[in-house]
């Protein structure tokens, strides 16, 4: 019979995923950079967190595993060395294996376990590994201020759990009482969360100690009898690993190490408190707060009925609601915000295995980590993101030897940045490799169909590195693991543009390239050119739009599908029938005809329209199959009368539109 899963499974399976990606980050920075106690500190408690938190719910293999690397990373430290290779490769084992037993436990692993004795075999590994170093005499831990003396390595440690009651309005205070007493039992090792994190939350918290004590574990129970709101209480034995003791009341924050105070927390403690919340929460949250402004707009719409001395009131109150919707949405929207190391804390990783594959080095340098996109960005960023930095290492970077003779540093340097300028981020990938070959982009592009030859003397240098976009266009003459199956740049393109950005490359023979990124930082709102074709609203992203105007098509002879040019700003533009394009019956009157010109790509084209209706700014919700297989179909969105709106594509229009000339063309 199956057991139903812990209460606690969900919460510490994001928790271990979150610590087993940065362990991995950190493992490759221990490889490269001088070795430091402070970053072995904060690896030995990653491991050690995610060892408490499964012994807790009881998944043994995952305790065996982190137990055994514990151990492991204890011996390195006392090294006093950057550790070698084989070791860093089996901790990162670890860290894999340890990530595959988390996939497990959550049901989201992608495959049955192969070996069900495979976390003992590899913590039998991780122990050999261990027994064949030399003891090594430990520092000491890092001075803090107002620490105690750390706990004899011989005294027991207990493991601590206990939970505070949905009902708790005080956890930060009904924790600290637990933690006064924990203290006068022993020497309280290790909390978490501490009594400060806890003092804006509500109850249903999980509580995890480690206690260094002789006390009996029925004694240490008993310490918390009497305690209101105190319950599921666990003490256990903790196993002992040969490894540094953790500084009592230290907490781990972004890698370094901080000192914990003992009282229930400053108030700078208390304006960083934090809870986690479920995506999906979130996402259901800002679809009931578009609906508000939905429902707003449709009280608007509604208000235009009344009589006139009614309506100014009822206005009013639309206002002031109005506003306080938005400002609903927009922290709904900053609540969905994950910074950029999200992304890159799992590339030191891929990195390091890549280039030691390819017989390479490479720093990788990151830079405005902390920069917020919408997380519907940033998932969708992930494999591009991945895809650019594989490339970067596979066709950019040269091997050591090959940077030695070019006068280059033995190592590549590859960049990752962000920043924020207004409502949009741009996210660079740069390296300092050989740069693209132009000419030899150039023929592929020939070689493929792609690029008539007489038109090469047309294009520049910056215009053939743009080839590399080509859906299918690789230099690489013979197809590999890693790249040169010619589906890559163009995957990328279509990934950041359908995310509503674009993609911009520079290149330089022998000093390396740069990919820019132009992303929005959400992709859930938009502000709308509404137009009328054949009776039909359709809107089109202001971000797209370069102008409207006006032209006269019966001047040139009759409105055919392509009204051969528009002269705008000063350039010849192409201009296509929207309602030709849809099938529609155009219903505009003879004359003047608007068009909204558009810019996709740098390149600059019209569409006519009936009517140009007016500007709105709206929630885009997805488009659902099979409607999502439309070329020329971004989203939909509900006016404020009820009426649902179909958001159109630019760059798709074009296609189609391209598509179609050609069709007559052939015709």
């Amino acid at each position: 019979m199956a057991h139903a899963p812990h209460k606690y499974l969900h919460a510490f399976v994001a928790e271990a995923t979150e610590q087993l990606e940065q362990l991995a980050s950190e493992l490759v920075r221990i490889e490269q950079e001088a070795p430091g106690g402070a970053l072995w500190d904060s690896i030995f408690r990653r491991v050690h967190s995610v060892k408490g938190s499964a012994a807790t719910i009881g998944l043994s293999g995952i305790v065996a595993i982190a137990h055994a690397a514990e151990t492991l990373i204890g011996k390195l430290k006392a090294q006093h060395a950057r550790p070698e290779r084989t070791h860093v490769d089996l901790l990162l084992q670890a860290t894999d294996a340890l990530v595959q037993e988390v996939q497990h436990a959550s049901g989201t692993a992608h495959a049955p376990r192969a070996d069900e004795g495979a976390p003992l075999a590899l913590a039998a590994r991780l122990a050999e590994a261990s027994r064949l170093l030399p003891d090594g005499v430990p520092t000491p831990p890092p001075r803090i201020a107002a620490q105690k003396p750390l706990a004899d390595p011989g005294t027991p440690r207990l493991d601590v759990a206990f939970s505070l009651s949905k009902a708790c309005q005080a956890p930060g205070a009904r924790s600290l009482i637990v933690q006064r007493k924990l203290k006068g039992l022993g020497v309280l090792l290790e909390m978490d969360p501490q009594p400060a994190a806890l003092m804006q939350k509500r109850g249903g918290v999980r509580v995890t100690a480690l206690l260094a004590t002789a006390r009996p574990t029925d004694e240490v129970r008993a310490a918390f009898e009497g305690i209101p709101e105190v319950e599921e209480i666990e003490v256990r034995p903790a196993p002992i690993a040969n490894a540094p003791s953790p500084e009592p009341q230290a907490a781990e924050e972004g890698g370094a190490v901080r000192a914990v105070p003992d009282s229930a927390g400053t108030e700078e403690a208390r304006t960083d408190a934090t809870v986690r919340v479920r995506a999906q929460a979130l996402d259901q949250l800002l679809d009931q707060a578009a609906e508000v402004l939905h429902g707003i707009a449709r009280l608007r719409e509604a208000a235009r009925h009344l009589p006139e001395n009614a309506a100014a009131q009822f206005e009013a109150e639309i206002d002031r609601l109005r506003r306080t919707a938005r400002d609903l949405h927009g922290r709904v929207m900053n609540a969905r915000l994950t910074p950029f190391s999200s992304l890159t804390e799992r590339l030191p990783r891929a990195i390091r295995d890549l280039a030691h594959r390819l017989g390479k080095e490479v720093e990788l340098e990151v830079q405005g980590g902390a920069v917020e996109l919408d997380r519907t960005v940033i998932e969708a960023l992930a494999d591009p993101l991945t895809h650019l930095v594989r490339n970067a290492v596979d066709h950019g970077l040269e091997t050591s030897a090959q940077r030695i003779s070019m006068g280059k540093s033995v190592r590549g340097l590859l960049v990752l940045s962000a920043r924020r300028e207004r409502d949009k981020v741009l996210v660079e990938v740069s390296d300092d490799g050989a740069g693209f070959d132009g000419e030899r982009l150039r023929q592929r592009a020939i070689d493929m169909g792609a690029l008539s030859p007489d038109r090469v003397p047309e294009i520049n240098e910056q215009q053939s590195y743009e080839l590399a976009f080509l859906p299918g266009l690789s230099t690489r003459d013979e197809a590999t693991d890693l790249s040169g199956r010619g589906v890559g740049l163009d995957a990328v393109k279509s990934a950041v543009e359908g995310l509503g950005g674009k993609i911009a490359l520079r290149s330089a023979p022998g000093k390396g390239s740069r990919f820019t990124l132009e992303l929005p930082l959400s992709v859930s709102m938009a502000n709308l050119l509404l137009v009328q074709i054949g009776g039909e609203l359709y809107g089109l992203p202001m971000t797209r739009i370069v102008a409207t105007t006006e032209y006269d098509l019966s001047a040139r002879g009759g409105e055919g599908f392509e009204a051969r040019s528009l002269a705008v700003m000063g350039q010849l533009v192409r201009a296509y029938s929207l309602a030709k394009l849809f099938g529609l019956p155009s219903l505009a009157p003879p004359g003047p005809r608007p068009f909204a010109v558009l810019e996709v790509d740098g390149i600059t084209f019209a569409l006519s329209v009936d009517r140009l209706v007016g500007q709105e700014e709206a929630v885009l919700k997805p488009l659902f199959p099979p409607i999502d297989r439309i070329k020329g179909l971004a989203g939909t969105t509900v006016l404020g009368n009820g009426r649902p709106l179909l958001v159109l594509d630019p760059r798709g229009l074009h296609e189609l539109a391209e598509a179609s000339q050609r069709l007559r063309g052939a015709a």
